[in-house]
């Protein structure tokens, strides 16, 4: 028999065509897909706390609740459930049921629940199916599965169910229902036959208007107020008044195209005694749903599991309940404030369970599950703090724990009530008393100045450039005001961006084109430019997202900020303020606003204002300004800032030895370090000493809170091979501090103690051929940087920095660093947009000229080719000419001829990897091509696409 319902529901499922929401999956794949997307340890949290919970309430003598692993019970039971008068009424929706996985851990609850009320176990199953579950989905095979699934459960627990319908010729009434479009064939006269008048007529029209999109709007739909199941009655018994042919093909087509509109209806009209689900996530509406969302679900509208919660409140009894899994960023974040104050106004949370990131084997999300009641006279509920426990098999141990325990430092109880008193009431149930009154007692950030969001260009790909891209003459640094700007007739004005996480100082790469005082951007309709006024003022920035902490910089003046670089602007007293938010006060206080991944303007708005005499304030700026400075130093060390003046390694102080400067650069570091950690740490006592909060917070700083980069020998030696390269290719001058040269006229006066190579252009190859070799050039730059005398030394140090193969000299591996790795390195630390373009032959190595692409001219592509690629290949030639000069020996051992001819086998395959490279090369040397700087450098670089080196 099982083997039969199996057969018809695979050939049902045949014929229809759907995806399925969990993705389409075969029947043995089901609990891969039931335990991807909800687990099971969360769909037991939500039953056992929505369904359980009513139970046990009504029941409180009930044996079941305490085998129930995940249910937090309260201490007081105040009998606030749903009227019901036997298990028989109880009923349970899942409207967005997907296979099913929910609606069959609530059947085994239901059954033993039947059970322990003294049911006929045979009868269970069938009463189970027809009065306790109903459930609803978007995809007609998920909805197949969940039913094919319910069967299966049924018959599970009654084996004779099947024989017993089959015998009886009887059907259960599954109560699941794909919901679906409305059949518009559904004719005229079908519908005349079944209404009595013009007003029913135009009631079923109504209603059947409502589920034109029901595939896209799904659950959402608020049905009309119709007497639904009536009218399911007629339909169903309308056969009996069937008098014709005629009549027949009316009532087919009543229960074809208008029953099952009426019963989605009726399921989406009905009250619930618990609505549990799993709902989709999604904000990235069409046209469509957002018409649908801002119609229906203005102030709830920001996500679909937002409008869900909503719904789903709307669809229980009186002292009901109503439970979901979905992100948590509804309990923190401003554009789900009205969700919040809805939920803590009309309803209670009974309890919540707030998930770790990686709880998820499958990826990274923020997620909670919550539970809600339909009542406002007892307002506590329990909430569990899963945050600090990593690892999805954690995650379930320690909420079992914690069901099973009533102290413990991760469980708490919170009033809903008592939400309010932070600002934008977010669900921050962990937070003691002392905060909760420090932030409804304290005025906010926003009483000296009003935190803002910068310009949004909708097209960053056009407006922003790394600095270093540019033509460093066209950028425009430290203006005071968009007059000078203007004036000064620049393209490219510092941007503030946001980035990683980085404190005091740092994170300036980018820059915007606010030529003419923003001309493009504003003609551009899609750009949005808010808070221009502030634009060039020195103030404080921040990072909106991070995977870490809250990292607070000084913006010194003449940047413009973007969304991601959100900015606050006091009048005065900026680094007192600086101090403050990136102190571990303000991070305290932000982990109750948002502890969520985004800093929002509003969060650091809402941050308590702490009140300071002018002495101190003065003590506190002067520490914050020697913790700015100590952070540019370090920021300018590394040559993504444009303030770099010379390499850390190449500051010598009458030293001939690079490890020597080396590990004096590393004391220095350390003893920064240090000094930073101090001061922040003294800043830190200062505010939670303000706050009154050393119950909760301590001064200590870690490392990992520091964001100095302290030198390494691996990196920075890879860093001093860049600086290096720099100078050869004339960026960069031992003669000058900073730029030499990064766009406009080159001049040779610059470069007196090291000269450039010609053009920018550096040939590396795998063997000395030429008087400009790389590593006959690194030995001449580190004579005159250091000395003569130690330049072997040097080398050696420099290689041993970078790891060696076994048998690898110094120079091997110097020379193996050029030509294979550095290229991939540069592209890392320029972020993809490198400025030196690697001009590659391919795998054979025949070929690979690195060229600055400020010094690029249209004729480059052409120099490269002539007095590069073609005195290689000569070299090579020479080469074969000597190793079959060697092989013509006829005295030389076997295992030097397979050498020598290995190693004339490889100059062969250069010079033919060669002569094809030479057929595209020849395209940009014969038509030569112009680049625009202002382009940037993905654009300039795709314009020689088939001879540079791909950037990964």
């Amino acid at each position: 028999m099982l083997g039969w319902l199996y057969q018809y529901y695979m050939s049902e499922k045949k014929d229809k065509v759907g995806g399925l929401k969990n993705n389409a999956v075969k029947k043995e794949d089901l609990p891969v897909v039931t335990q991807l997307f909800t687990p099971k340890w969360i769909v037991q949290y939500m039953v056992q706390n929505s369904l359980g919970k009513l139970y046990d309430e009504k029941y409180e003598d009930n044996n079941l609740s305490k085998h129930w692993e995940y249910y937090l019970k309260h201490e007081e039971n105040h009998h606030l459930y749903p009227e019901f008068d036997s298990l028989e009424e109880l009923k349970i929706m899942d409207p967005a049921c997907g296979s099913g996985h929910i609606l069959l851990y609530a059947f085994d609850m239901l059954y033993d629940m039947y059970q322990e009320a003294g049911y006929p176990s045979r009868d269970i199953p069938q009463l189970i199916l027809e009065n306790n579950l109903y459930g609803l989905d978007i995809d007609k095979r998920s909805q197949q599965i969940a039913n094919f699934a319910l069967m299966m459960k049924a018959v599970e627990k009654q084996p004779r169910l099947l024989s017993k319908l089959h015998r009886k010729k009887e059907e259960i009434k599954i109560n699941v229902y794909e919901i679906v479009d409305t059949d518009k064939s559904l004719s005229e006269e079908a519908i005349n036959y079944f209404v009595k008048d013009n007003l029913e007529k135009k009631q079923v029209k109504n209603m059947m208007s409502q589920f034109d999109h029901g595939k896209q709007f799904g659950s959402l739909i608020k049905p009309i107020g119709l007497p639904y199941r009536k009218m399911i009655e007629e339909i169903i018994n309308i056969e009996n008044q069937s008098q014709d042919l005629i009549d027949e093909s009316y009532i087919k087509e009543l229960k074809e195209k208008l029953l099952p509109i009426v019963r989605q209806a009726n399921l989406l009209y009905e009250k619930y005694d618990v609505v549990v689900t799993n709902p989709p996530y999604h904000n990235k509406y069409n046209p469509l749903l957002r018409k649908f969302m801002n119609d229906n679900y203005r102030e709830y509208k920001s996500d679909l599991y937002s409008a869900f919660v909503y719904s789903n409140n709307r669809k229980i009894k009186e002292n009901g309940y109503s439970s979901l899994m979905t992100p948590y960023t509804w309990m923190f974040i401003s554009s789900h404030e009205k969700l919040r104050n809805y939920i803590m106004n009309d309803s209670t949370i009974s309890s919540l369970v707030q998930l770790e990131y990686s709880s998820f084997e499958e990826a990274t999300v923020p997620i909670c599950s919550f539970v809600i009641h339909n009542q406002t006279a007892h307002t506590n509920g329990e909430y569990v703090r899963l945050s600090n426990f990593k690892g999805s098999q954690l995650q379930p141990e320690k909420l079992k724990y914690a069901a099973n325990q009533i102290d413990i430092s991760y469980k708490f109880i919170s009033d809903s009530k008592s939400f309010d008193k932070i600002p934008g009431s977010p669900i921050a149930y962990w937070a003691p008393e002392k905060v909760k009154d420090i932030f409804s007692t304290s005025e906010t950030i926003e009483e000296i100045a009003k935190p803002r969001q910068g310009m949004a260009t909708s097209d960053n790909n056009r407006f922003l450039r790394q600095w270093y891209e540019v033509d460093i003459k066209k950028v425009g640094f430290g203006f005071e005001n968009e007059t000078e700007a203007e004036k000064s007739g620049a393209k490219w004005f510092p941007y503030n961006k946001g980035g990683s996480y980085k404190k005091w100082y740092g994170n300036y790469e980018k820059v915007v084109n606010w030529e003419n005082n923003g001309e493009n951007i504003k003609e551009f309709e899609k750009s949005v430019v808010r808070n221009s006024s502030f634009y060039f003022k020195e103030g404080i920035t921040w990072s909106f997202v991070s995977s870490s902490y809250f990292g607070v910089r000084f913006a010194p003046k003449g940047f413009l900020f973007d969304v991601g670089g959100s900015s606050l602007f006091p009048d005065k007293n900026i680094r007192f303020y600086l101090g403050y938010l990136a102190s571990k006060v303000t991070a305290y206080f932000m982990s109750f606003l948002n502890p969520t991944l985004n800093f929002q303007v509003g969060n650091v708005g809402n941050l308590p204002l702490p009140i300071f005499n002018e002495e101190s304030k003065s003590y506190i700026e002067e520490v914050v300004d020697e913790n700015i400075n100590i952070a540019k130093f370090n920021w300018d060390t590394y040559e993504t800032s444009w303030d770099f003046d010379s390499h850390p390694l190449n500051k010598v102080d009458n030293e001939i030895l690079i490890s020597n400067v080396f590990i004096k650069w590393v004391e220095k570091s350390k003893t920064n370090f240090n000094k930073m950690r101090t001061n922040e740490e003294k800043i830190n006592k200062i505010f939670i000493d303000n706050f009154q909060l050393q119950k909760y917070i301590s001064e200590k700083v870690s490392d990992e809170e520091i964001t100095m980069t302290l030198p390494d020998r691996f990196q920075e030696t890879k860093s001093y091979l860049s600086y290096f390269i720099g100078c050869l290719t004339g960026r960069y001058s031992l003669d000058i501090k900073g730029l030499a040269y990064a766009g406009g006229k080159f001049d040779d006066e610059k470069y007196t103690t090291f000269k450039p190579n010609k053009d920018g252009l550096i040939q590396i190859t795998e063997d000395q051929y030429f008087e400009n070799d790389i590593i006959i050039r690194l030995k001449e730059f580190l004579a005159i940087t250091f000395s003569k005398v130690t330049v072997d030394e040097n080398i050696k140090w420099l290689a041993e920095s970078l790891t060696m193969r076994k048998n690898e000299s110094s120079e091997e591996r110097l020379r193996r660093y050029f030509m294979d790795e550095f290229f991939k390195d540069h592209c890392k630390t320029y972020q993809k947009r490198p400025i030196y373009w690697l001009v590659d032959s391919g795998k054979q190595k025949g070929l690979r000229t690195l060229i600055y692409m400020h010094r690029y001219q249209s004729d480059t592509m052409a120099t490269i080719r002539f007095e590069h690629l073609q005195e290689i290949q000569s070299k090579y030639q020479n080469e074969i000419e000597m190793l079959e000069i060697r092989l013509s020996n006829p005295d030389i051992s076997a295992s030097d001829r397979r050498n020598l001819e290995k190693s004339k086998e490889s100059y062969q395959k250069k010079i033919e990897e060669l002569q094809e490279f030479d057929k595209k090369l020849a395209v940009y040397a014969n038509e030569p091509i112009d680049i625009d700087l202002d382009d940037g450098v993905k654009v300039n670089y795709a314009k020689f696409n088939y001879v540079l080196a791909k950037i990964k």
